[in-house]
């Protein structure tokens, strides 16, 4: 089977590596030549446990691909904002199936666009960190969570259930887009405030004020998702700050490293879903304008 991954970053490289591990001819494509050039001579690298492993992987930029070949897996690790130009480009190629990777729920509205015959979404619960163009350190094992929005040939199936390590465990739910909104709950609730705030995830239930902060978002969040169990979860997004509360969120990073973030995927999809159900979002609208500045202060209005 060929499988071509859309993303270099640390959760690209992550899944490069492990799925190369066991046995998958993977293409990596990649936006820059300098990242081809040394990820072809030093090929992937994760660091666990401060031991490095290493597996050698095709790599190609992305303008180079060949997209006029069959293509039996197309996972797309890329930001959220970049999912519609990737799609454009291997608009022409015969894909059998795509394994969306992202953060928010944004990408989900091209879905029913969408021709391709077998989709799925995954959330990545993994702790990873990109140190440079070659070398992703797996700072925290957790799960790969996916499912399918619609099933064809089963492809995404085949090739995951094969992976069976205890350092990169993968599961399959049933039910997409609840899977999703789990973790755009725990998303909305942490990314933008400590990007905002500039803190580390734990802070944010070590301190009252940021906690009530958290718990005001949070509200607002469940009001437009809807919830079986709020107080669950609740005691769900603490438990996430408190298990990464060294971590610093990616939209935290992102604005750190002046990159667009992927507010518009996380709390503008909020916002828009809000706005179908007739309900004005204060508190989100509030941090969504507030990140957008930040973005637009460092780089200008590029959206």
């Amino acid at each position: 089977m060929k499988i071509v991954i859309v993303g270099s970053g640390s959760i690209g490289l992550l899944v490069t590596f492990y799925l190369a591990s066991h046995q998958h001819a993977i293409v990596l494509a990649t936006n820059r030549k300098d990242q081809v050039d040394v990820i072809k001579e030093k090929g992937v690298h994760v660091v666990r446990h401060n031991q490095t492993a290493r597996m050698n992987v095709s790599v190609s930029t992305f303008s180079d691909m060949k997209w006029d070949e069959t293509i039996d897996l197309l996972i797309v690790a890329v930001k959220s904002y970049q999912v519609t130009s990737v799609l454009k480009k291997v608009h022409s190629a015969k894909v059998k199936s795509i394994l969306f990777l992202q953060n928010g729920m944004g990408h989900t509205e091209i879905f029913s666009k969408l021709a391709i015959p077998e989709l799925a979404v995954g959330v990545i619960e993994h702790g990873a960190l990109r140190k440079n163009d070659y070398t992703v350190h797996h700072t925290g094992v957790g799960r790969v969570r996916w499912s399918y929005v619609r099933e064809s040939s089963g492809v995404v199936n085949e090739i995951l259930k094969g992976i069976i390590d205890p350092n990169f465990p993968v599961k399959q739910e049933q039910d997409w887009f609840s899977m999703l909104e789990g973790k755009l709950v725990v998303n909305a609730c942490i990314n933008p405030i400590t990007a905002l705030l500039q803190v580390e995830n734990g802070e944010l239930v070590k301190s009252e004020h940021y906690l009530s902060m958290m718990k005001l978002v949070f509200n607002e969040v469940i009001s437009v998702v809807g919830c079986t169990n709020d107080a669950e979860m609740w005691k769900y997004v603490c438990h996430v700050c408190e298990k990464t509360a060294n971590n610093r969120s990616s939209m935290f990073v992102d604005i750190v490293n002046n990159r667009k973030t992927e507010i518009d995927s996380i709390v503008g999809y909020l916002i828009r879903r809000a706005r179908d159900q007739k309900k004005f979002m204060p508190i989100l609208t509030f941090l969504y304008e507030g990140i957008r500045a930040k973005e637009i202060e460092q780089w200008g209005d590029c959206s």
